[in-house]
């Protein structure tokens, strides 16, 4: 049981280090779709406007993000060419950093504002948000493991940095632990292969 379990975690291995790079743009639309529609509902919710709007501001929050896995699909299959711990190690300590950052605050504070333009206000409070929480997605594109319990727990802490009287703290306490997440990385795990996450076509790199 033990060999094939290792045999199966060889090819898995193998599979996910050769992704193409549209493949990687697809994971990190997927991966987005499910981590940031509950934060794009709750944005546009806020603004108590009707359904449609409601429909076509995370329509247009998702796309932004979805088409923001462009480049960093390309770059994430650029860094398969480097060491994959040092750079998942570096991208989890810059998102660490960053949320202790004045930028990080003043992102997540436009990203509240309202608006009575539907598309526009997604777009534009999608962009807001993938300043606010961009790098800490990317380091998490970059080293979650498959697992969406995980996911979900990322995806709750996110919310609750936007919706929390207390969202500073929030955003301190998950730059402490993406922090140690990068020691962690860099130190103790094993190799690690860019785009191995949880999606709902997963199985097919299997």
């Amino acid at each position: 049981m033990s060999v094939r379990h290792n045999e199966v975690h060889a090819l898995e291995f193998v599979s996910m280090q050769s992704m193409s790079t549209l493949e990687l743009i697809q994971e990190w639309a997927v991966m987005s779709a499910w981590m940031m529609a509950p934060l794009a509902l709750i944005l546009a919710a806020r603004t108590q406007q009707s359904f449609g709007f409601v429909f076509m501001s995370v329509l247009g929050f998702l796309g932004l993000w979805a088409f923001a896995g462009i480049p960093i699909g390309i770059a994430m299959s650029l860094l398969h060419n480097f060491n994959h711990a040092v750079v998942s190690a570096a991208l989890l300590a810059t998102a660490g950093a960053y949320q202790f950052s004045r930028r990080h605050e003043q992102a997540v504070l436009d990203c509240m504002e309202t608006s009575d333009s539907d598309m526009w206000f997604g777009i534009r409070t999608g962009w807001t948000c993938f300043v606010a929480c961009g790098p800490l997605m990317v380091g998490a594109y970059a080293v979650m493991p498959s697992s969406p319990w995980l996911m979900l727990a990322i995806t709750v802490v996110m919310a609750a940095e936007f919706i929390s009287s207390n969202r500073f703290i929030v955003a301190r306490s998950v730059g402490l632990v993406a922090a140690m997440a990068a020691v962690g990385v860099l130190f103790l795990a094993g190799p690690i292969t860019f785009g191995d996450l949880p999606t709902v076509n997963h199985h097919q790199h299997q």
